[in-house]
């Protein structure tokens, strides 16, 4: 099943040999629930599984990922 929508963000970094961050990637993917109908010996039964996509993976830098941070702050607000 293709995603039609986001629902999770997960946000990772690379550091260069001297520890400073060099790039910055923010993962966003779809979470949702699998169903499965199996035959047992207790009849039928349906078993729920998580199952996950990924929807996109955007690369930036640090100017960029700074600039991403203070888009959010002006259009929400800081919370």
């Amino acid at each position: 099943m293709k995603p039609v929508y986001a629902n999770t963000f997960g946000i990772r970094k690379t550091n260069n040999s001297q520890g400073e961050t060099v790039e910055v990637t923010l993962d966003i993917g779809h979470k949702y629930m699998e169903t499965a109908t199996t035959i047992t010996s207790k009849g039928v039964e349906n078993i729920s599984t998580p199952g996950m996509e990924q929807v996109a993976s955007v690369v930036m830098t640090v100017h960029n990922a700074v600039a991403l941070r203070n888009l959010l702050n002006q259009t929400l607000g800081e919370l």
